[in-house]
């Protein structure tokens, strides 16, 4: 009831704004803009937002978590053969000993974009994890390399925005 009537408000005073402070939005006044960005497509479940990538070569779905500082990646996606940058995670439900690798990893953007991708190549967390339905987790370290980084629920895409 309460966000119905703010809802209500918030569009009385756009309409009031539009009337009293009327623009020119013939083709001559609006500049021109090029987008620069990404359009990955997701899948929300459970209150999750999972996205389609290519890690290391190999088909991945990766969960996006914003509370995630680092994007870390489970053994069964990326072995971690020679590494010697042992760490320890905490997490929740307890310590995990992971190490630090390099990794090439894409996210998959949607066709409209001509099938793009969104690639990168660096330093993740690499560990025993146990993510549910996905191989890994997208953390703030990707997700910061951007402007800007929206989550459009109405059409299942996550916007990444380039700097």
């Amino acid at each position: 009831m309460l966000l119905a009537r703010t809802y209500k408000l918030v569009l009385g005073a756009v309409f009031l704004s539009m009337l009293l402070f009327p623009r020119d939005v013939s083709s001559e006044s609006v500049p021109s803009v090029s987008w620069r960005g990404h359009r990955i497509p997701f899948r929300a479940r459970n209150g999750a937002i999972y996205i389609d990538a290519r890690v290391n070569g190999r088909r991945a779905s990766l969960l996006v978590d914003t509370g995630a500082t680092a994007t870390m990646f489970g053994l069964n996606l990326v072995p971690t053969l020679n590494s010697t940058s042992k760490i320890s995670v905490n997490l929740a439900k307890g310590s995990v000993s992971a190490y630090r690798f390099p990794v090439g990893f894409s996210l998959v953007e949607d066709s409209a974009n001509g099938g793009r991708s969104c690639s990168f190549h660096r330093e993740v967390v690499v560990g025993d994890f146990k993510f549910p339905e996905a191989d890994g987790v997208i953390g703030l370290d990707v997700l910061s390399a951007f402007k800007s980084a929206t989550v459009d629920f109405l059409n299942s895409v996550l916007v990444l925005e380039d700097r």
